[in-house]
């Protein structure tokens, strides 16, 4: 709370204006009191006001803002939706595993087979097995 106190010469126009000192004076403080007066309404006002802003504001950002129980929830549904995905992925690299398997086995099988067939077709083979059996 600020005290007021009229300028000089806004008091001397008003000793002038009323011609005694003495009702000056009285206008003077009454004009002080007056406007003290208003200065503390003023800022009971502001206070209030202020009260009023907060608890409409933390409102609204309790309405626009996520909670933790929500956050968390949804965290939880992202969270399972990945696990799916990481089961699915892992499914479908196992059945890409095993037909990996499966042609390396037939591949294996069939370079033996090539092999031994170009060994028994070889001439030279031939000769040599044809010589050890008479």
């Amino acid at each position: 709370m600020a005290l007021y106190s009229l300028p000089r010469d806004a008091f001397e126009l008003l000793v002038e204006a009323l011609g005694e000192r003495e009702k000056a004076e009285t206008l003077a403080r009454a004009l002080e009191r007056s406007i003290q007066a208003i200065d503390e309404r003023a800022d009971a006002i502001i206070v209030e006001r202020k009260g009023q802003i907060k608890s409409e504001l933390r409102d609204e950002l309790r309405q626009e803002l996520v909670t933790r129980e929500l956050f968390e929830e949804r965290m939880k549904v992202i969270d399972e939706r990945f696990k799916s995905l990481e089961t699915e992925m892992n499914q479908r690299f196992n059945v890409v595993d095993e037909k990996f398997t499966s042609l390396n086995f037939k591949l294996n099988l069939f370079i033996a087979i090539a092999l031994l067939a170009l060994t028994l077709a070889n001439p030279t083979f031939a000769a040599l097995v044809s010589g050890l059996f008479r």
